[in-house]
C-alpha cells in the first residue's frame, strides 16, 4: 500500500484518479504552507507538486529538502520546468499533461520509491542493532571490570589501570602513590559470624573506604579476600601517609563489632602505602612490591595502624576543606576510572573557551560548545555537568551574559572539586 500527498492542487480530482491508477491507495491534498507539518508526521511514497505559477516553484525547494528521499513529482508549466528541477523536483511534467503520460510517470516514480525505501528502513535496522550491539559490549565490559562482591573495581581491571596510571605518571613526571590495605583477623571474622556476615562487613567497610578518597584520579580495587588497594595519582609520600590513615581512621570508626579480633573490638585494618617517581623503562610491580612490605610491616607492629615511608609531621594533619562537601559526589563505575579524569581535564579547557566566546558575544558558537558539553558528560554520567551545559545553553539562546558567568563560575567550582567515587550503584543497594 502506498500513500501520496498532493500540494497546491488545481488538477486535484485528475491527480487523484492517476496516482490512484498508478497504485497509492492513500491520497491527502494540502496547500504549500500545510504540506511540512504534514510530511513531518508520516512520510509519504510519493510528493506530487502542482506548480501554477514562479511563487510556487519558489516555495517548492525548502519543501524538497526535507524530503529525505521521497520522490517530489512537480507538475509546472513549460516556462518553469528548469525552476522546479532547480529547486529539487525529482522529476517534471509540463501542461497540458496527458493521463496516460501522468499515470505512467506516477508509476515509474513509484518503483523508484520502492528499492530505496526498503534500502533506507535496512540501512536503519542495521544502524539500531550495531548501536544495540555496541552498548551490549559496554555493558559487558562494565560488568567485567567490577568485583561482584563489593561494586569496586576488581583485580585485573584496578592491577591495568595502575599500570596505565604508571605510563601516564612517567610520562608527566608526577609521582605515584599505593596504598595496600588488609582487613585485621578477617579469617576469625567469617568463622565467628558467618560468611554472610563477612560479606556484609566487606560491602561496608568498601563504602567507607571509597568515600575516603577524594578526587577523580584516585580509585580503590579489591586485591583479593579482604585485601584491597587504592591509587594515589600525583600523590607524594606524605599524601599517601594521610590518605592511608584517614581510610583506617574512617573503617575503626565504623565500629563494626569483632569479638574475635586480636587488636581490638571491632572490626580494623592494617595499612601500608609507598610511593615513588615512574619510569618509562620501569613497571608497577616494584611499587606494589614495596606497598605489600609496608603492609607486613604494619601487621608485624601490631596491626590496626599504618606504616610507609613518608616524612615525620610536627603539625595536625591537613583537613579536607570546605568544597568537598559543596557538591554531591558522583557515583560511577569502576569502567569510568580513566575516562573521567581526562574528560574533566578537558572541560576546564571548554570552560575557558567559554568564558572568552562569553566576552566575544558570540551566543552560537556558546550553543554548540555548551552542546557538546552536554553531550560529553552524559556519555560520562555526570549528570551535574549535563544540567549546567544545559543551562549554558539556555542562556546563550537568551543572549543573557550574566548568567552565562555565573552559570559557568559554578561549573569551574563543580569541576575542582567534585568526588567521583568508583564503584558501581547496584552494589550499594545490595549493601544497604
Amino acid at each position: 500500500m502506498s500513500s501520496a500527498l498532493i500540494i497546491a492542487a488545481a488538477r486535484q480530482d485528475a491527480l487523484e484518479a492517476a496516482l490512484r491508477d498508478a497504485g497509492c491507495t492513500d491520497v491527502d491534498t494540502a496547500p504549500f504552507d500545510e504540506a511540512s507539518a504534514l510530511l513531518a508526521v508520516e512520510r509519504r511514497a510519493l510528493v506530487v507538486a502542482d506548480i501554477v505559477e514562479a511563487e510556487d516553484a519558489d516555495r517548492l525547494a525548502p519543501l524538497a529538502d526535507g524530503l529525505r528521499g521521497t520522490p517530489l513529482l512537480a507538475i509546472a508549466p513549460e516556462h518553469l520546468l528548469e525552476a522546479a528541477f532547480e529547486a529539487g523536483a525529482t522529476d517534471c511534467i509540463a501542461t497540458p499533461i496527458r493521463g496516460a503520460e501522468l499515470t505512467a510517470r506516477l508509476r515509474a516514480a513509484l518503483r523508484c520509491k520502492t528499492p530505496s525505501h526498503r534500502r533506507s528502513r535496512r540501512e536503519r535496522r542495521l544502524t539500531e542493532e550495531l548501536h544495540e550491539l555496541q552498548r551490549q559490549k559496554q555493558e559487558l565490559e562494565r560488568i567485567a571490570c567490577v568485583d561482584s562482591l563489593t561494586g569496586i573495581a576488581n583485580r585485573r581491571h584496578a592491577l591495568s589501570l595502575l599500570d596505565a596510571e604508571w605510563k601516564r605518571s612517567a610520562r608527566d613526571g608526577t609521582p605515584l602513590s599505593l596504598v595496600m590495605v588488609d582487613l585485621d583477623c578477617f579469617h576469625a571474622f567469617n568463622e565467628h559470624y558467618g560468611h554472610l556476615g563477612g560479606d556484609r562487613c566487606l560491602r561496608q567497610v568498601t563504602d567507607c573506604m571509597v568515600r575516603c578518597l577524594r578526587r577523580p584520579s584516585d580509585f580503590l580495587g579489591r586485591y583479593g579476600g579482604e585485601e584491597f588497594f587504592a591509587v594515589l595519582a600525583g600523590t607524594d609520600a606524605e599524601g599517601a601517609a594521610i590518605v592511608a590513615e584517614r581510610m583506617r581512621a574512617a573503617v575503626e570508626s565504623l565500629g563494626i563489632p569483632h569479638e574475635k579480633s586480636q587488636c581490638a573490638k571491632v572490626v580494623t585494618m592494617s595499612v601500608g602505602f609507598a610511593t615513588c617517581r615512574p619510569t618509562l623503562n620501569g613497571n608497577a610491580e616494584a611499587l606494589v612490591n614495596a606497598a605489600d612490605h609496608a603492609l607486613l610491616a604494619a601487621k608485624a607492629d601490631g596491626r590496626n595502624r599504618i606504616q610507609g615511608q613518608a616524612p615525620t609531621r610536627t603539625e595536625r594533619p591537613r583537613l579536607a576543606s570546605t568544597p568537598w562537601r559543596r557538591f554531591p559526589p558522583v557515583i560511577a563505575d569502576p569502567w569510568f576510572a580513566d575516562r573521567i579524569p581526562p574528560f574533566l581535564a578537558s572541560t576546564r579547557d571548554e570552560i575557558t573557551r567559554l568564558r572568552d566566546a562569553t566576552t566575544a558575544g558570540t551566543f552560537d558558537r556558546i550553543r554548540a560548545l555548551s552542546r557538546r558539553l552536554r553531550v560529553s558528560a552524559g556519555e560520562h554520567q555526570i549528570e551535574t555537568i549535563a544540567e549546567l551545559a544545559g543551562m549554558l545553553e539556555r542562556a546563550a539562546r537568551a543572549g543573557d551574559a550574566e548568567s552565562l558567568y555565573r552559570v559557568l563560575d559554578e561549573l569551574d567550582a563543580y569541576v575542582a572539586h567534585v568526588q567521583v567515587t568508583y564503584r558501581r550503584p547496584i552494589e550499594l543497594e545490595r549493601a544497604g
